[in-house]
């Protein structure tokens, strides 16, 4: 409860299901000629991620995210991992 306090001020009811976003980049404006992809990368600050705090009902969809590297992917890459240490990556909204 001391978070939700912290996040909203006194006399303001928050919502009741919230989701916390770390925020990209919006689509790349054509898609890669090979998948028909289109590349996103994380959003930053002066070096910081980008996040929020948000009403469940304001998200519209989830997309997969595919980690984007050359022929072969990096070895110390797992699912833990790789949305930490991948740079890029294509939204896969086919899903």
């Amino acid at each position: 409860m001391y978070a939700v306090k912290t996040l909203f001020p006194v006399g303001i009811t928050p919502p009741q299901h919230l989701a916390y976003v770390e925020w990209f980049s919006p689509f790349s404006s054509d898609p890669e000629p090979t998948h028909l992809l289109h590349k996103i990368k994380r959003s930053l600050k002066d070096g910081v991620r980008i996040s929020s705090v948000i009403p469940v009902s304001n998200i519209r969809r989830s997309i997969h995210l595919i980690p984007k590297f050359g022929p072969t992917a990096p070895k110390e890459w797992t699912s833990s991992n790789v949305l930490d240490r991948c740079s890029q990556f294509f939204a896969n909204y086919y899903q």
